[in-house]
C-alpha cells in the first residue's frame, strides 16, 4: 500500500469539493462591445503565479486565453481570440474584446496547481454567456399607394434590423374611436455574417364607414435591455365625400334643362322640315306633270300621299 503526499490529497479534496458548488448561471454581454468573464478564484492557499496554470475554455472547447506560471500563452489559444482578451491579474476576471454572436454559449474558468505530481485543477467555474444586440426602432412603411377611403384596404409593414436573440413578439395597436390590438406574424431573416436577425411584419387595415382618422403604432417585444420597442406613430386622415358646391349645382342644373329643350325642339322641327320638303315636292311634281301631259291617275296618286303626309303635319 503507497502512501501519498497529504498536501496532494488535501489539495484533490478542495478542487473536488470547488468543482461540485463553483457554477455561475449567466453572464450577458453585448455585441460588439467587452464581456467579463470571471473565474472567482480566492487562493485560499497563496499560490503565487509561478505555480498555477489559469486558462478560459469556449463553448467549442476553444480555449480563450491562457495565463501559464504567471506568464500569458498563445500556443493552445484558438485563432478567434488572438488579441481579443485582457486579463485582470487582481481581479481575476477576463476582458473579451469585440464579442461576437459565436462567442456565446458555456465557458468555464480552470485553475491549476504546478506540484511536485504534477498540475491539478484546485478550482473551476462554469457560466453561460449570453450575447445581446438590441433591436433598431420598429419603422412602419406604406405598401400601396391607396387613399383613405370607405371600402379600401391598407396595407402597411413594420420592420426592426440587427438584433439578436429572437424577438419574443411582434403587434400593431390601431386608434379610431376606439383602440384594438393586432397580432403580428413575427417573419425572421439572419445575416449569415454575424448571425443578426431582421424582423419584419405586414398588417391589412379594411376602411368603413366609421373611420374617420387611423393612428398606428408597432411594437416588438426583445429580450434585450429595452424589452419592448415602439416605432413612431402613422397617422392617416380620412379622404372626405367630395360633396357638390350648391353654387356648381343650380347652374348645372340650368343647363341640363336648357339642353333637354333644344334637343326637344330639334326633335319636333326636323320631322316638320322633311313634311316641307315632301309638300314642295309634290308641288314641284304636279306642275311638271301638266306640262309633260302625265296621266291624271298618276298625279291623283301623288296628291293623296302628299295630302296624307301633310294633313299629319298639320296635325303635330
Amino acid at each position: 500500500m503507497y502512501t501519498m503526499n497529504w498536501k496532494i490529497l488535501v489539495l484533490s479534496m478542495m478542487a473536488t469539493l470547488l468543482v461540485a458548488n463553483a457554477t455561475k448561471s449567466e453572464v450577458e454581454a453585448f455585441y460588439n462591445e467587452t464581456a467579463n468573464l470571471p473565474c472567482d478564484f480566492k487562493n485560499p492557499q497563496n499560490f503565487s503565479q509561478e505555480e498555477l496554470v489559469i486558462f478560459w475554455q469556449g463553448a467549442r472547447d476553444d480555449v480563450l486565453y491562457e495565463l501559464y506560471r504567471g506568464r500569458e500563452k498563445q500556443i493552445h489559444v484558438h485563432a478567434n481570440y488572438i488579441n481579443r482578451t485582457k486579463f485582470n491579474q487582481t481581479t481575476w476576471i477576463l476582458h473579451l474584446l469585440n464579442v461576437q454572436i459565436t462567442d456565446q454559449g458555456k465557458c468555464t474558468c480552470f485553475v491549476q496547481h504546478l506540484g511536485p505530481k504534477g498540475l491539478v485543477i484546485i478550482h473551476q467555474l462554469s457560466f453561460q454567456l449570453s450575447v445581446l444586440a438590441p433591436f433598431s426602432q420598429p419603422e412602419i412603411t406604406r405598401l400601396d399607394n391607396k387613399t383613405a377611403e370607405i371600402g379600401e384596404i391598407l396595407n402597411f409593414s413594420c420592420s426592426s434590423k440587427q438584433g439578436y436573440p429572437k424577438p419574443e413578439k411582434i403587434y400593431w395597436i390601431v386608434e379610431t374611436t376606439n383602440s384594438t390590438q393586432y397580432p403580428g406574424e413575427i417573419h425572421l431573416s439572419q445575416d449569415d455574417t454575424n448571425q443578426l436577425y431582421y424582423v419584419t411584419t405586414a398588417l391589412s387595415l379594411p376602411i368603413t364607414e366609421s373611420t374617420i382618422w387611423i393612428n398606428i403604432t408597432c411594437f416588438l417585444k426583445t429580450q434585450g435591455p429595452v424589452e419592448l420597442l415602439t416605432s413612431e406613430t402613422l397617422q392617416i386622415k380620412m379622404k372626405p365625400h367630395e360633396e357638390l358646391d350648391s353654387n356648381f349645382v343650380i347652374p348645372g342644373v340650368i343647363v341640363v334643362l336648357v339642353l333637354t329643350v333644344v334637343l326637344l325642339i330639334i326633335l319636333r322641327v326636323l320631322p316638320l322640315k322633311k313634311c316641307s320638303h315632301l309638300c314642295d315636292k309634290r308641288e314641284a311634281t304636279r306642275v311638271k306633270t301638266e306640262d309633260t301631259d302625265h296621266p291624271k291617275e298618276r298625279d291623283e296618286a301623288l296628291e293623296s300621299l302628299s295630302y296624307q303626309m301633310c294633313e299629319k303635319r298639320g296635325d303635330r
